[in-house]
């Protein structure tokens, strides 16, 4: 026999008994479900973890620092020279430095004191610096004494005398992001920058301001939310200008570590372990968000295979409901099969035929199990979204359960080889019966 023949022949009894093969599918439907979506819960927990992971740095990029425990005959500083080093080494795509001056900007009555971090606006493609509007940041943003800030930031204005107030506060009561309080780009009153913020605390005398602008307000939620940035070289050049009039001399410590910080980016994540090596290998330390992602890797799947054994309860009942209906199915068809036999027909077209009808049974229940799998985490999804589950979710709009496509196919194959394996004895049990007793069977 041809094999469309006996796939003719296997569909067609597929549909013979609907009834108990209903019931079967039914089955392999319900076990598909149980290990798709247990699975595709642990996917979601991961997912949310690698999410938070990337709001708090890109998961591409090394932090560099000085290893203060090695010999100090021998420190290592962060200057010029190991920028050239790190943009030399083998799947690095940029070295990022970023300076740090304490600050603040001064509105009318209002002060809002933080860190200025100044960057190299060259480089300005590899900080992640996105706009509120979802689009870059650009160098031409950061000329003169420009800045950017933070969506975040901008609530931070305050009237020292006052104090905080709820305007401080950038969500509302059902935690929601408020709007801006008001346009830093184009500001009611001029906004100017100092370095020393002691006067507007009640000591001193004014301190000398900065004329600067705004040029645009960075996404709200990400690393940069609580930042003011600026070009390195402007921010050098304004903080210059302030200790000379102010008399102050800088910490030669200081000046030899040239940056703050520096940040490496690397071309992809599987060489973020390989290029922090390197540069430790150079007498740095360094941190990469990779190393929480491996252990929260490792954890998802311990949960997944605990969440996937679960549900892999069901698939075994769903196959010994597979096993059972090919035996039935044997006996019913004992004529059948001897009429087989006695026409020539071989041993392992009969024995193909019923692990045919066993995978179809599998594959239809594995193929409706995904359908319903996706039904039901899109429900979860959005459940969570509305707040019905959001203890479960790893923040807003973070699903609770993400089916890859990887675990679609895997779900519909797992499904028709438990088919195959649960119509082997009943296949077997087949190709051993006698034709002639099969023959006189009623």
């Amino acid at each position: 026999m041809k094999f469309f023949d006996i796939l003719k022949m296997a569909c067609g009894n597929f549909l013979r008994r609907k009834a108990r093969t209903l019931l079967t599918v039914a089955g392999v439907v319900i076990g598909t479900m149980a290990v798709v979506i247990m699975i595709s819960i642990g996917e979601g927990l991961e997912y949310g973890y690698t999410e938070q992971l990337k709001s708090w740095g890109s998961l591409t990029q090394i932090e560099v620092s000085q290893n203060y425990s090695s010999n100090q005959d021998e420190q290592k500083y962060l200057d010029d020279e190991l920028i050239t080093q790190l943009d030399a080494i083998e799947h690095v795509e940029a070295a990022l430095p970023i300076t740090r001056q304490y600050g603040a900007l001064v509105m009318g009555r209002k002060i809002l004191d933080m860190s200025f971090q100044g960057i190299d606006s060259s480089k300005i493609e590899y900080y992640g610096l996105e706009l509120d509007d979802g689009s870059p940041a650009t160098a031409d943003m950061l000329t003169g004494n420009s800045y950017l800030i933070g969506y975040t930031s901008v609530f931070n204005f305050y009237d020292p005398k006052r104090g905080w107030t709820d305007e401080n506060n950038a969500w509302d009561e059902e935690g929601s992001i408020k709007p801006l309080p008001f346009d830093p780009i184009n500001p009611d009153k001029k906004i100017k920058m100092v370095f020393d913020t002691s006067y507007y605390w009640g000591g001193g005398t004014k301190p000398k301001s900065y004329d600067v602008n705004c040029t645009g307000v960075l996404k709200q939620g990400g690393q940069y939310d609580y930042a003011i940035i600026m070009d390195m070289k402007s921010l050098e050049a304004l903080y210059k200008k302030y200790t000379k009039s102010a008399g102050i001399e800088i910490d030669k410590e200081q000046q030899k570590n040239k940056y703050s910080s520096v940040y490496v980016e690397v071309d992809n994540m599987d060489n973020v372990t390989e290029v922090q090596q390197a540069i430790n290998d150079m007498g740095y330390q360094t941190w990469s968000s990779t190393e929480i992602l491996e252990d929260v890797q490792e954890q998802m799947g311990m949960i997944q295979a605990v969440l996937g054994g679960i549900g892999a309860v069901a698939f075994l009942v769903a196959a010994i409901g597979i096993s059972n209906t090919m035996v039935m199915s044997t006996y019913e068809r004992t004529r059948e099969i001897g009429i087989m036999k006695v026409l020539g027909c071989r041993l392992s077209n009969i024995m193909s035929l019923f692990l045919l009808e066993a995978a179809i049974i599998g594959l239809a229940g594995g193929l409706l199990g995904i359908g319903f799998s996706y039904a039901i985490s899109a429900l979860l999804n959005q459940l969570s979204n509305s707040g019905a589950l959001a203890t479960f979710s790893m923040g807003n709009g973070m699903p609770i359960s993400v089916i890859p496509v990887w675990l679609a196919l895997c779900g519909a194959g797992f499904s028709t080889l438990v088919g195959l394996i649960s119509g082997f004895y009943p296949a077997l049990r087949a190709t051993r019966l006698s034709a002639l007793e099969a023959i006189k069977n009623e």
